[in-house]
């Protein structure tokens, strides 16, 4: 009797570890940063009986370094992906419906799961994709005029010659290492998490209030990303409120853009033309102002750091 007790006692412990690993074996810190990783987990954290995987120990110290907010941060993600959350939508499903689909009558794709399709080449403007799961689906050449993404996630999503002229990515989630050719002119970007290299895209006249366009260095275990815009088109956006720190808006042009309370901080303004921009209560502490036009800006008296710019800019002394 003591025997089996013991062997149904070990049988329990192992099937307890079995399976115990959360975000079913995926590295812990890529799932805070929006990615799907995988892992052996011979790198992983035991807490509160549950086991965390990681792909490095660089990622682990990551991870632990603001535990609260990433376990915060991987477990929003785990909700976007869960096959249980969102109902599953096949390519063959979206221009099924598409063909069908009206301005008075759209195909309605919210709160789907997208995520891996082919929805590349299509004219998505007679559709809605509030709070879809768009993962590594293939956009390019699409076009999403108009269209409402509000809450859409489209991290690693393939977004060349995509257009989204005007359309609604309030609360949306691009976490991608390289756009092409791609046009957010007009968009609404409030409180979009947009992360990358974009080029020159063109951003102009849109409306990206309280935008999370910056760096954040505690969710970058395999390398720093940023906001990287040369010669990005940004004339008339309104930035109030953004976190842009560390970007490259080198080139870029910003004439006439609200740049009202803005993390800057560290952001290469190279050559790049605000004129006419709006720099009340923006903090700009060690920003590149090496060539940047500067000329009738607001505000220049009122704003943090710039003291420790770097370089001469044009109308700014």
């Amino acid at each position: 009797m003591k025997t089996t007790a013991v062997s149904l006692l070990a049988f329990l412990l192992v099937a307890t570890a079995a399976g115990a690993e959360e975000f079913n074996k995926n590295c812990s810190m890529s799932m805070a940063m929006g990615r799907e990783v995988a892992t052996d987990c011979s790198v992983k954290w035991e807490n509160e009986g549950k086991v965390y995987c990681f792909s490095s120990r660089q990622s682990k110290d990551m991870f632990l370094m603001n535990t609260a907010e990433n376990m915060r941060k991987a477990r929003e993600f785990e909700k976007k992906i869960g096959a249980t959350t969102k109902e599953k939508v096949s390519s063959e499903q979206v221009r099924s419906l598409i063909k069908q689909a009206t301005l008075e009558k759209p195909a309605d794709f919210s709160g789907k799961d997208l995520s891996y399709q082919d929805l590349s080449g299509l004219d998505l403007r007679n559709a809605r994709f509030v709070d879809a799961n768009l993962f590594g689906a293939d956009l390019r050449g699409s076009d999403f005029t108009g269209v409402d993404m509000t809450n859409a996630y489209l991290n690693l999503a393939r977004i060349e010659k995509t257009n989204f002229t005007n359309a609604n990515l309030t609360n949306a989630t691009l976490f991608q290492p390289i756009y092409e050719k791609n046009s957010f002119k007009g968009a609404k970007l409030v409180n979009a998490r947009v992360i990358g290299t974009l080029g020159a895209v063109d951003m102009s006249e849109a409306d990206v209030r309280n935008g999370r366009f910056g760096l954040d260095l505690g969710n970058q275990p395999m390398g720093q990303m940023k906001f990287d815009s040369v010669g990005g088109k940004f004339m008339g956006t309104n930035f109030e409120g953004s976190d842009i720190n560390r970007a490259n808006l080198s080139f870029a042009d910003l004439r006439g853009a609200n740049l009202r309370n803005t993390n800057l901080f560290r952001v290469d303004f190279s050559k790049a033309d605000l004129t006419g921009a709006d720099l009340t209560g923006a903090d700009i502490g060690e920003a590149v102002l090496d060539g940047t036009v500067l000329k009738d800006v607001k505000g220049l008296d009122k704003v943090k750091g710039m003291a420790t710019t770097q370089g001469k800019c044009e109308g700014c002394k």
